[in-house]
């Protein structure tokens, strides 16, 4: 199934985006003449499945491969690096260039940062020997269309990064990002900022129109009026919650990546035991579009004979109908489970700032019952967050438990 998404009916010209990204990445890819083997880091790898198929770099004499600890594996005598600007991955290309020096092999190696090249990972290229060995260049991939509506920075550490780490990077990103889309679209006249972070990205935007204005003289109106900026800080509790919208859920249960799920074959009615299918969520399946943001209860509703044959005549797919008749099933089935609905009302109690005797009490039960540690944090968190804290009792209680070594190991492992 195609993973790129029908942008047609986007607000924006997003198709233009896409398209620059595509331009920068095959320009990258023919100027290095004859055969040559393109390593991407695994996540990078999957971003730019929403960008273009990777059949239209073969096209190009591309050998394809995922960036790992591994030696390289190829006969190419070219290698292009395609990796995002993170110090493990500069170990992983450094030590197969050096796998590659005992066999006398003879390679050309380039590597390109995504979207920027930065000082951290350039000396860790230094210090392993191998920086002179390397032509250097970037890919300025900033935004992907995950959707009609919906860009992404692809900035999966920010948080981390700017809260715990005090490397405010991403918030450069975000501004740059922003200010490439008011070239396309023009200057945005009203910027709303709420939050530390925020704050910074819309006054670095400012400095970068000040700096490299936009010419606005044959663009007209601009297309983008207003841009509001929230930190994840302002609201910490949401993404504690558990989803009960069928997208919801399916990410809560599933989890989408890169607008799409990777399920067993055998959920979506295939007599394939043990083989993963990937099924694309976007826009683009008009089903989807209509009930992605719909109480899962309400979906499974819509599977009745008559609403399905109402689908029918108005969609004329019954491929799309089949395909979400099999994944509301698989999400019905978990949200059925009285541990998920016990979970659901206690984060309601939680919210709501009461009995919170009975919500700790909970927590205690599950974590005898060593649910998994998402879980438990994720509701520590919440009663946390709702109640100024914990209590020194219960959180003595989580330490002798051992609760809170494991939260620490948790987080030390992301």
């Amino acid at each position: 199934m195609a993973q790129i998404p029908n942008l047609d009916n986007s607000p924006l010209n997003l198709t233009a985006i896409r398209e620059q990204s595509q331009n920068d990445l095959l320009n990258i890819v023919k100027s290095i003449r004859g055969k040559k083997c393109v390593v991407i880091d695994p996540k990078l790898a999957d971003t730019l499945s929403l960008i273009l198929q990777t059949s239209v770099l073969k096209e190009y004499g591309a050998e394809l491969r995922i960036l790992s600890a591994d030696a390289l594996q190829t006969e190419c005598p070219k290698v292009l690096y395609l990796v995002r600007s993170q110090p493990s991955y500069m170990k992983f290309v450094a030590n197969q260039i050096k796998n590659d020096e005992p066999k006398g092999l003879q390679r050309e190696y380039f590597l390109y940062f995504v979207p920027r090249r930065t000082v951290a990972c350039e000396k860790i290229l230094e210090e392993e020997k191998v920086h002179q060995k390397l032509t250097i260049g970037e890919y300025p991939l900033y935004l992907v269309p995950l959707d009609e509506d919906v860009l992404s920075f692809e900035l999966d550490y920010s948080l981390q990064e700017c809260l715990i780490e005090g490397d405010s990077s991403s918030v450069w990103h975000v501004a740059t990002a922003i200010h490439k889309l008011e070239f396309a679209f023009g200057v945005i006249p009203n910027i709303r900022a709420k939050g530390l972070a925020s704050t910074k990205a819309a006054e670095l935007l400012n400095n970068m129109q000040l700096e490299d204005p936009v010419n606005m003289d044959n663009m007209g109106m601009p297309e983008i009026d207003t841009l509001i900026l929230l930190d994840r800080e302002v609201d910490m509790v949401t993404p504690m919650c558990s989803q009960l919208t069928y997208e919801g859920l399916l990410d809560e249960i599933l989890e989408i990546h890169n607008g799409s799920v990777e399920v067993d074959a055998s959920i979506m009615g295939a007599q394939q035991d043990g083989k993963k299918v990937k099924v694309p969520l976007n826009s683009s399946d008009k089903l989807y579009k209509e009930i992605r943001d719909l109480n899962l209860h309400h979906v499974v509703q819509t599977q009745s004979v008559s609403k399905l044959k109402g689908f029918v005549k108005r969609l004329h797919s019954l491929t799309e109908i089949a395909r979400h008749v099999d994944l509301a099933q698989r999400l019905k089935s978990f949200a059925e489970k009285p541990s998920f609905h016990a979970r659901v009302v206690i984060e309601q109690m939680i919210l709501e700032v009461e009995n919170y005797e009975t919500c700790f009490e909970y927590i205690e039960d599950i974590i005898q019952k060593q649910e998994p540690i998402e879980t438990v944090l994720r509701l520590l968190v919440l009663l946390s967050l709702t109640n100024a804290g914990l209590p020194k009792k219960n959180f003595d209680y989580l330490r002798n438990q051992g609760v809170i070594g494991l939260v620490l190991a948790e987080l030390c492992s992301l």
